[in-house]
């Protein structure tokens, strides 16, 4: 009322002031002198200029209302030169209210002025909320009376749900018992900003929270604190003042009203949580997301006797409220294996991505991948083929992992005539879920050949080739186009790959590890657009990798239905500014699931890949996997000095003549680590005796001018070995024999 009075007063006043006119323009008299006339600016609706900062807010937000905004702005200007303090902006931010403050932030002629003021007040208010003397001096004024009372529920509404936590703090007081009432009118006043963090403190373990909370979302109409409300509905051990509460709150918010309780029951509600936790499982994108991409969660902290906020990824909070979920529902039928499954499924997902990718699944005590072992094999294949099947890479790692400790060689056969999981999970679009498979089928130690048993080693030989960069590979026709591409993809923070066609695109996405996204060009040629979409999307391999067509904006409508059938896919308009290009390719990128693998965990793949492959190659395994399948892999893995020994041990285990040209290679280059040679040339010899010798004649003098050249003793004897198994002549014996000295007597 008191902003609307002074609106009127000073359009009343504007509407009394005698209008200044301009004089209208004539002839000169002869001889009167010609005088150059100034532009007329007009004056000031205001009776009085400000002279106080209190005043040029309120003028500068009365003129945005009139529309004179250039008066608007330099009311504003008056206002921020006199540096205001956090005292006044809260002041003005109670009398006038956010609102104004938003309004003049929103005013593009007032920017950045105004954008600059409004992040001052949301510092500000920031800063009030989190000091909780202040945010207490509010609640003593709470409850002191009605003449104190409007004023604080307006502080306290400004202040907005930073001070819940410590009015839900102060509730718990026995001293404030008495004004529970008067809690639930001011939270009840104070908007829709409190329903996160009240509906975080239906956790809370005093009775009194929670009955107050569930009344006060009750009197919000807080639709969305309905799945929140089934468990403390049906939940047993919940007195059951709460539970009637509950069940009220449920039927007014969902039927209107509360007087139809014969249509509740916990069977209902374990069937509603079953599947709101499913949902959540399966589907990320129904969470509110903020403007950093994270989502806000509430939550009872016992030792702060409060809740607490947290920002966390949509992945994480969509996976915790799944648990929440399962395992109340669990609680209200136990008997149920579906929640049993859902709960440990949402587990075993969240510990992954709470400790990181890279981290190390260890099954300690208390752990979700311990309470995995103890589920059994038919669990966890079952939790495993939901995962699958809901997209959930983070519960398929894991529960590979659970299952390559538990599992037995019958997950790599049919099972009642369905393919088994860990099979399908080998053709999994994400790289990370193929791996945990193809090493899981392994440790298994399957005695038989089964459909897909080529792609264990095709995956094992992708993560050796893995250069720790995020590859992106540009199929463009038009070389200098292409070339173009590459360079932005570059300041985008992809290595990028030159494809002239459609098919030479496919062939180095299927081969290359660490690819995360594949740029297409309408145009593309020797396979058109329609055939590389969909040979990307008919292979595992590359299924799931990211796609963005590019070209010109007037094509976009002609192949849409072609890019959303090719999801995750997007279109972006081709640009001469690598800047704009990016503003369009990368938001889209952010938004998907899985982040990118960090060099550490591409390093522990690496070095698992180049593990397994040695044991393939060196053990009854071989029968079954082939792997010279890796040959080109493991070739360019073997002067690598992380996984170097393990990569010449498989090579050894290849019977082609390229696999021992390249062992000796390595045995005789003096620019490798002696111990890498050493290897070589003890495989080689290996590989000599296994396979025969395949060297021509000019590589074995090599490898005898090699011999006796080198000065490594370690080396030299891995090397004496690779000339042992050459079946020297006699002649050729005996002069090695004679140029030996006879040990001395002693």
């Amino acid at each position: 009322m008191a902003r609307n009075r002074i609106v009127w007063c000073n359009i009343l006043c504007l509407a009394c002031m005698v209008t200044v006119g301009v004089s209208p323009v004539g002839v000169s008299p002869v001889g009167a002198q010609t005088s150059t006339k100034k532009p007329v600016v007009e004056r000031s609706p205001l009776l009085k200029e400000p002279t106080t900062p209190e005043e040029s807010f309120a003028a500068s937000v009365l003129m945005v209302d009139l529309a004179r905004l250039d008066l608007a702005a330099k009311y504003l200007d008056q206002f921020q030169e006199s540096e205001p303090d956090d005292s006044l902006l809260l002041r003005l931010r109670d009398k006038h209210g956010t609102a104004e403050f938003l309004k003049l932030a929103a005013t593009k002629e007032l920017q950045p002025g105004a954008m600059t003021l409004l992040e001052q007040l949301n510092a500000a208010a920031r800063k009030q909320a989190e000091d909780p003397a202040i945010v207490d001096a509010m609640i003593q004024r709470l409850i002191q009376g009605p003449p104190e009372r409007d004023l604080a529920i307006t502080e306290l509404r400004n202040a907005g749900a930073a001070v819940v936590p410590e009015m839900l703090r102060k509730m718990s007081e026995p001293a404030m018992t008495e004004y529970q009432d008067t809690f639930v009118v001011a939270l009840t006043r104070m908007g829709n900003q409190v329903i996160p963090p009240l509906i975080g403190a239906l956790d809370s373990p005093d009775e009194r929270i929670r009955a107050a909370v569930i009344d006060t979302l009750g009197w919000l109409d807080a639709a969305e604190a309905i799945p929140y409300l089934w468990f403390p509905a049906f939940d047993e051990q919940q007195p059951m003042g709460v539970r009637d509460a509950s069940r009220r709150t449920i039927l007014k918010l969902s039927k209107g009203s509360a007087d139809r309780g014969d249509q509740l029951s916990s069977v209902v509600a374990s069937n509603e949580l079953k599947r709101l936790a499913k949902m959540l499982y399966r589907n990320t994108d129904i969470l509110p997301v903020g403007e950093q991409g994270g989502v806000n969660l509430w939550s009872w902290d016992s030792q702060q006797g409060t809740v607490t906020e947290k920002n966390v990824s949509p992945d994480i909070a969509a996976l915790f409220l799944s648990t929440r979920f399962a395992r109340q529902s669990l609680a209200l039928s136990p008997e149920q294996a579906e929640p049993q499954r859902q709960y440990l499924a949402s587990l075993l997902g969240l510990e992954v991505l709470r400790h990181g990718w890279e981290k190390p699944r260890v099954a300690d005590p208390g752990s979700a991948m311990y309470l995995g072992l103890t589920a059994g094999e038919e669990t966890m294949a079952q939790v495993l083929k939901e995962a699958l099947e809901a997209g959930r890479p983070s519960t398929a790692v894991a529960a590979l992992e659970v299952l390559s400790q538990i599992g037995t060689r019958e997950q790599v056969l049919s099972q009642s005539g369905l393919k088994s999981p860990v099979i399908a999970a080998i053709n999994s679009p994400d790289p990370r879920v193929q791996f945990a498979a193809a090493t899981t089928i392994l440790k298994l130690e399957p005695k038989h050949g089964f459909s897909g048993s080529n792609r264990v080693v095709s995956i094992l030989a992708r993560s050796l080739t893995d250069s720790h960069n995020s590859r992106a590979i540009v199929i463009d026709a038009d070389n200098r186009r292409g070339s173009f591409m590459t360079g932005v993809l570059s300041e985008g923070g992809f290595e990028g790959f030159l494809a002239a066609a459609g098919r030479d695109g496919f062939e180095q996405a299927t081969t290359s590890a660490g690819v995360e996204v594949i740029c297409v060009h309408v145009n593309c040629q020797r396979w058109d657009l329609t055939q590389t979409l969909s040979n990307l999307r008919a292979d595992a391999r590359t299924s799931a990798i990211p796609i963005v067509v590019y070209g010109p904006a007037g094509v976009r409508e002609s192949v849409s239905r072609l890019v959303v059938r090719s999801t995750p896919a997007v279109y972006v308009t081709e640009s001469a500014t690598s800047s704009d290009f990016l503003d369009q390719m990368l938001p889209y990128m952010k938004t998907l699931r899985t982040p990118a693998m960090s060099p550490v965990e591409r390093d522990q793949q690496k070095s698992a890949a180049a593990y397994w492959l040695a044991n393939i190659s060196s053990g009854s395994l071989g029968r079954i996997f082939d792997v010279s399948q890796a040959e080109k892999e493991l070739s360019t893995a073997a002067e690598d000095p992380a996984i170097a020994k393990n990569a010449l041990i498989a090579i050894a285990g290849i019977a082609s003549g390229s696999a021992q040209r390249r062992l000796s290679d390595v045995a005789l280059n003096p620019q490798t680590n002696e111990g890498i040679r050493q290897t070589a040339a003890s495989q080689l010899a290996y590989h000599i005796q296994r396979y025969g010798l395949s060297l021509t004649k000019d590589e074995v003098i090599d490898l005898h001018s090699g011999w006796k050249q080198t000065q490594s003793p370690i080396v030299k004897s891995a090397l004496a070995s690779v000339i042992g198994s050459l079946r020297p002549n006699p002649t050729i014996v005996g002069e090695r024999l004679r140029q030996f000295p006879t040990p001395p007597a002693n």
